[in-house]
């Protein structure tokens, strides 16, 4: 009995050393989330520079949209967006669409600052190269005091005439873009401001 005994306590304190010997799997890192000049900034900035393009807060639909690739596998950690001033405390509904699949692969509800682009970080969504998505910010009429001043954004536009698509910076190009519900369809009428960040 007291041999049992003994040789359990020594494998119990063996057990402890091996344990604090071994070494343990250190986290990777998660890299930073940054949404300084952006590569969507980048392009939509590019946009508003080509000629008889404008860049205003119009468009009174409750969906914007627009539809892009990346041409590297990358992961979108925040999503940027500027509110209404009078609707700054309502949530804007954000959702990244696999379009391949027809799934949304992120959905959530964001609360912006109606004085400025902010950010809100998002579960981390991966976006695969050269693949097809769609960035989709809804903002309903009924949440919105039933006002259409309210549902309008910032948008790059041509008056009285399309915006060419594609259009590419960097890594980015944006296929298309759509304004629908209680209102529109107004199709590649222009690009939402629609920021995002990836790593």
């Amino acid at each position: 009995m007291k041999t049992t005994f003994k040789n359990i306590v020594t494998l119990f304190f063996l057990g402890l050393i091996i344990s604090s010997c071994s070494t343990g799997t250190t986290p990777v890192p998660v890299p930073p989330c940054s949404s300084t000049n952006t590569i969507f900034n980048q392009l939509y900035a590019n946009v508003v520079t080509l000629p008889g393009h404008q860049n205003n807060i119009t468009f009174d639909t409750e969906i914007h949209e627009y539809t892009f690739t990346l041409s590297q596998n990358k992961t979108i950690c925040s999503i940027g967006y500027q509110s209404q001033l009078a609707i700054a405390a309502v949530p804007y509904k954000m959702e990244i669409v696999d379009n391949n699949t027809n799934t949304v692969i992120y959905n959530g509800n964001h609360v912006f600052s109606s004085a400025n682009t902010s950010y809100v970080s998002i579960t981390p969504t991966p976006i695969i190269a050269n693949q097809s998505y769609t960035i989709r910010r809804t903002m309903l009429l009924a949440n919105a005091g039933n006002n259409f001043s309210n549902i309008i954004g910032r948008v790059v536009h041509q008056p009285g005439a399309l915006v060419s698509f594609p259009q590419t910076f960097g890594i980015m190009t944006i296929t298309g873009a759509n304004f629908y519900q209680n209102g529109g369809p107004l199709v590649n009428m222009g690009i939402p401001y629609i920021d995002f960040a990836y790593y």
